[in-house]
């Protein structure tokens, strides 16, 4: 770990996350959580800043994710490559208890660096280069193609008058040959 882990950063550096673990007891939970975080909410004074926008800190307990992994979520949820999670993985997969995840826009704008004392602890931090390439426009189905030639509907179809003379002629023809018959 060196101490360039801890260093907050730049509009220009790639998208960053750190994740601490915290010793603290699940009944003390609620009061570690960014949810209505006032100013005697703690979290900062562990990590040891002054400030952290809790709109983009993440608290939870690991057992919120254990089926999914804390390594996964990073990836999947957080949008960190594989690669750069790689190296942490087995540690990330053993960690227990809560979890604490500050995502570089807590911190933005602000000069310095984590700090973390009891019951915090540092567990990794994970950048990102974010990608401003945008997907190229898919066409859209067959169906949505073409246009329309007028605002006036279609002629709706003929009665289908020629089907009917040649059905009451068969039935002519029928019962002429059934009465001579008879």
């Amino acid at each position: 770990m060196t101490h360039a882990e801890f260093d907050f950063v730049t509009e220009h550096d790639p998208r960053t996350m750190w994740v601490f673990s915290l010793d603290v007891s699940p009944d003390e939970l609620p009061a570690w959580e960014p949810d209505g975080a006032d100013d005697q909410w703690p979290l900062p004074g562990a990590l040891g800043v002054s400030h952290l926008d809790p709109a983009h800190v993440e608290v939870f307990p690991e057992s919120r994710i254990s089926e999914y992994g804390l390594a996964r979520y990073l990836v999947e949820a957080n949008g960190m490559s594989e690669k750069s999670v790689a190296d942490a993985a087995q540690s990330l997969e053993a960690q227990t208890g809560t979890i604490v995840i500050v995502h570089g826009k807590a911190v933005e704008g602000m000069k310095g660096n984590f700090d973390p004392a009891h019951p915090a602890h540092f567990v990794g931090r994970f950048s990102e280069r974010t990608s401003l390439k945008t997907s190229p426009v898919q066409p859209g189905p067959k169906v949505s193609q073409g246009t329309i030639q007028s605002g006036e509907a279609a002629n709706p179809p003929d009665f289908p008058w020629k089907i009917i003379v040649i059905a009451i002629v068969a039935l002519v023809l029928l019962g002429a040959i059934l009465w001579s018959l008879a």
